[in-house]
């Protein structure tokens, strides 16, 4: 399995996280998250993210962002994914789910659409999805054309329940890990009203 980075918000998803350890040994999971007061902010925002990616991300090929009722708000997870997904060589991306409140984030549903009356089982974007997903992951979830649904393979990020990423994990890592090499996040950087890791410096 590829070399993969968990983010997380310790204080609500530390049970998510040592799932995902104790399931695997940790073998390939890098455990090991940006603090407050580990990294200057006295700094420019690009020695912030190399040094994320250096110190914390290591050699990771895929970040995988467990997903709470509070993540979106949480400064070192919006950076530890924009630093993921800095410079050159993006991390392939992974939104896990908190089970208690996945369908928060999608509803079920069969397409209706008349264009292509596939009548398929599709989610369908819930209210949850505004509130609880860091804004890198929606971003980088959306889907710039215009067709009644599309699946996580169309987009650069995955979002996976977190049973079904317990029950299959290497299968959503080697998919988030493959389309690198066919597609560029569709945003690599958080707006300034997104809650980061911020600079200090006056200029």
């Amino acid at each position: 399995m590829h070399k993969t980075f968990l983010s997380y918000h310790h204080a609500n998803e530390q049970d998510l996280k040592n799932g995902i350890i104790e399931a695997f040994a940790g073998a390939s999971f890098i455990d090991k998250s940006v603090s407050d007061g580990d990294i200057s902010t006295n700094v420019s925002e690009d020695y912030i993210m190399r040094k994320i990616r250096e110190d914390y991300l290591g050699d990771s090929t895929v970040t995988v962002v467990l997903i709470g009722t509070e993540t979106a708000s949480r400064p070192f997870v919006n950076s530890e994914i924009q630093a993921s997904l800095w410079g050159e060589n993006p991390a392939g991306l992974i939104g896990v789910i908190r089970d208690e409140i996945y369908s928060s984030v999608f509803s079920s549903g069969v397409c209706s659409d008349t264009s292509c009356n596939c009548g398929i089982g599709i989610r369908t974007i819930d209210w949850g999805y505004e509130h609880y997903l860091p804004w890198l992951i929606k971003k980088n979830h959306s889907f710039s054309k215009l067709v009644p649904h599309y699946d996580d393979m169309d987009v650069y990020c995955s979002l996976v329940k977190y049973s079904d990423f317990i029950g299959n994990s290497e299968f959503y890592i080697n998919q988030a890990f493959d389309k690198r090499n066919i597609m560029e996040p569709a945003a690599k950087k958080n707006p300034a009203d997104v809650p980061a890791i911020t600079t200090n410096l006056l200029w």
